[in-house]
Parts: C-alpha cells; sequence; structure tokens
C-alpha cells in the first residue's frame, strides 16, 4: 500500500493532537484551518486541497490532507531571506549565539558586561541581536584554556 504522506506529518499531528486518518466535515475542517466555509470551498475547487467526495454533495477531508494544505500554505507563504546563511552582516538571535558559541545566555551576559564577548544590537523594545561576523570572529579568536 503506497503512503500517502510523509513521515514527519506524524510527529507534526501528533503535536497538533489529531490523526492523520481522522474525517473532519467541511464545517470542522474550515474551523482547523482558519477560514470561512466559503474560503474552504473555493480553495477546494481550485484543487489547492485534496477532499474525499462520499456523495454528490458530500465531501470530508483527512487529517492528512489538512496538514499537507497548511505545510504548503507555510512555505509557499513564508518570507525569503534577502541576506544568505553566511553573510557576515547578519544579525543573528540569542538562540543562534548559544549553539555557536556553546555558552549559555548568562554566561554571554557576562561577558558582554566585562568586555569579553561582542556587544549585542537592540533590534526594538526587548529584542536583541548579534553581528554574526563579531560573533564568528570571537570564536575563530577566543583562547582555548
Amino acid at each position: 500500500m503506497q503512503q500517502l504522506f510523509d513521515d514527519s506529518y506524524k510527529e507534526i499531528a501528533d503535536s497538533m493532537g489529531i490523526s492523520l486518518y481522522q474525517r473532519f466535515s467541511v464545517a470542522e475542517a474550515s474551523l482547523f484551518l482558519r477560514c470561512h466555509i466559503d474560503e474552504l470551498n473555493k480553495i477546494k475547487q481550485q484543487n489547492r486541497i485534496d477532499f474525499i467526495q462520499l456523495t454528490e454533495d458530500k465531501v470530508e477531508f483527512f487529517g492528512y490532507q489538512l496538514l499537507a494544505y497548511l505545510l504548503n500554505s507555510v512555505t509557499q507563504n513564508s518570507p525569503q531571506s534577502s541576506q544568505p546563511f553566511n553573510t557576515p552582516d547578519r544579525i543573528i538571535r540569542s538562540k543562534e549565539v548559544q549553539e555557536i558559541t556553546g555558552l549559555s545566555r548568562t554566561s554571554i551576559w557576562r561577558m558582554e558586561r566585562t568586555g569579553e564577548f561582542p556587544d549585542r544590537v537592540s533590534l526594538g523594545v526587548g529584542s536583541v541581536g548579534w553581528k554574526f561576523s563579531e560573533v564568528n570572529n570571537w570564536v575563530t579568536n577566543r583562547k582555548t584554556v
């Protein structure tokens, strides 16, 4: 039997609390997708989502069909970064700084205060980042103990 969806769907469906073979009515599917029933019917008519035709006027959706539509919508609508991943001028966030350096947030903060680590850049209210080039240079030039 041919598998109708990628293995990664299982993990996503579990995290969302749905079964991939769970059947959804049009009303339930519109709630799940957070769109109006008319919008869902339009999407269906444009063949942008798979569905099950039960009778001439009754349609249902499997969980994996709704999930496939959602994932496709997210990947098509996600903004593409204008900067390549390794551009020296890009700003990286705390999580990536921690991954690159192997330091905790607290260690980074302490080292910043003593001038041992590159200064953060304010990105707005309560939002900071670091210049990738500065963090990369710090890692490269760091003295090993």
